[in-house]
């Protein structure tokens, strides 16, 4: 019995053993071994994955192509102002203002364009332009009809944008015939070659027509146009109005049509012969009747006045961030009256009495954002014996930045 017992004792780790060892796999139950993709399968991925790459791209430009037609641009001009207290005690300032505060948006596509421009005061913001514009079709965008409010096809200077200009505000002349460059119509441009036309017809009333801002004070319509060329270094135009105003003059009984009209004609030379920068050459004549007069809340139609005016600008660059412009404008607001003093016994000029106005102004640009300019005026009235000229010199500090 013991030996049967210690026989058990001496087997049974060789049995628990054997239950323990698993067993070997046969040869047909072996794992298969792995496989490398071929050159083929991997283009085939990777030609998978660039295509859905560029469909999204694809979809992508899709929805961000109107984009790229829509822009927006503005500018703010703000001033510091201080011009002289005249001898009898009035005119005189010395202030900061906001001259212009613009937002503009253009979106341009194949045959149409869309333009919206606004200004923002610190009394109000007004509509400045509003342009709906079809490219005639098979023109290469080279001759457009737009319908809106947009600027009066005359002249040079009353067409430029404040932004560019030199000075900081237009001529007198400018001013008195075309208040506010702007007006409802329609109007017709084409470019072929040098040559540049424009023009259409319009309320004529400008978009502050004094005492009906916005309305047109009869059924007529003005013709305005221009005829210009540019030949790069030199170009220039033509320009012409003709309408009627209804208006009454203090000896009227009833209102009366009366002729509103302009001529003019524009140069400007671009010359580069100085080492130290480009100049450039710019006149401007106008003559015409029936136009607005004084300034603020004194403006007024002038109607049936003939009227005539010119400016003359130098502006000479001095490298790339600085330049110098010198200007000469004059402006006579009743031709054919001679200089008067404004009532018995006044020292004062009439206000038919020409102005020239000399001005000389500094540039100097910080990059392409932001110019700044000092400019000083001097208004020379014509007087009489026992009129003076009134003292009132204009100093102006303006930045303006714009993007």
């Amino acid at each position: 019995m013991r030996n049967l017992f210690a026989a058990l004792l001496i087997l049974s780790p060789g049995a628990v053993l054997a239950q323990e060892a698993a067993p070997a796999p046969a040869a047909s139950e072996a794992a298969p071994e792995t496989t490398a993709p071929s050159t083929d399968e991997r283009i085939t991925t990777t030609e998978g994955k660039v295509s859905s790459i560029e469909e999204q791209l694809a979809e992508i430009k899709s929805a961000l192509s109107p984009l790229t037609k829509l822009k927006f641009s503005g500018y703010v001009q703000a001033r510091y102002q201080w011009e002289e207290t005249r001898e009898d005690g009035t005119g005189g300032l010395s202030r900061f203002t906001i001259r212009r505060s613009r937002l503009k948006a253009t979106y341009t596509a194949d045959l149409a364009q869309f333009m919206l421009q606004i200004d923002a005061s610190p009394t109000a913001v007004a509509l400045r332009d509003a342009e709906a514009t079809l490219f005639i079709p098979g023109t290469k965008q080279n001759m457009a009809l737009t319908l809106g409010q947009v600027k009066w096809p005359f002249g040079y200077e009353s067409v430029q944008s404040s932004s560019e200009r030199e000075f900081p505000e237009r001529t007198r002349v400018v001013r008195a015939f075309l208040p506010d460059e702007r007006d409802r119509g329609v109007r017709f441009s084409a470019k072929y070659g040098a040559l540049r036309l424009s023009g259409g017809l319009f309320d004529g009333n400008g978009i502050s027509f004094p005492g009906s801002v916005g309305v047109d004070n009869d059924k007529e319509k003005d013709f305005i146009g221009r005829a210009g060329f540019d030949l790069k270094w030199i170009s220039g135009g033509i320009s012409g109005w003709y309408g009627l105003s209804l208006g009454r003059r203090s000896t009227d009984a009833f209102r009366h049509a009366y002729e509103r009209s302009r001529i003019g004609a524009d140069v400007q030379v671009y010359l580069d012969f100085l080492p130290f920068g480009a100049t450039a050459l710019k006149g401007e004549y106008i003559q015409g009747k029936t136009y607005i007069g004084g300034s603020g809340d004194r403006r007024t139609e002038l109607l049936d006045r003939p009227a005539s005016g010119w400016y003359a600008l130098l502006v000479q660059n001095l490298g790339v961030s600085n330049a110098l412009a010198i200007r000469y404008d004059y402006f006579d607001p009743a031709n054919g009256t001679p200089a008067a003093a404004a009532g018995p016994g006044s020292s004062l000029p009439a206000d038919t009495n020409a102005t020239g106005t000399l001005g000389a102004t500094a540039l100097h640009y910080f990059g392409e954002h932001l110019k700044v300019s000092l400019t000083y005026e001097v208004p020379l009235t014509e007087t009489v014996e026992g009129v003076k000229d009134p003292r009132d010199n204009l100093l102006t500090v303006q930045f303006q930045a714009r993007y």
